[in-house]
């Protein structure tokens, strides 16, 4: 559960990396950003960890499949009267 939120966090992070890189490309600019994409590949992997396992196991505690459901009606409906 957590090696995928991993490695999904990994390639939404490579690819918003990359979106950024080529977004702020400028080729009069000579300078080293090695950094500073590190350094937001850094930031946005952690945070899209971190949303990936908090939401991923709530998603999984909503909804509770029976398999085998008992239906009775005498319970529900004594007398005749509705249950509300």
């Amino acid at each position: 559960m957590f090696g995928q939120c991993l490695l999904l966090g990994t390639g939404i992070g490579g690819i918003s990396t990359g979106i950024y890189a080529a977004f702020t490309n400028d080729k009069y600019d000579h300078r080293d950003r090695k950094n500073e994409f590190i350094s937001i590949f850094c930031i946005i992997l952690i945070v899209s960890i971190i949303m990936l396992y908090i939401f991923q196991n709530s998603s999984e505690n909503l909804v509770k499949l029976d398999v085998n459901p008992v239906i009775s009606t005498g319970s529900m409906m004594a007398g005749g009267k509705p249950p509300f």
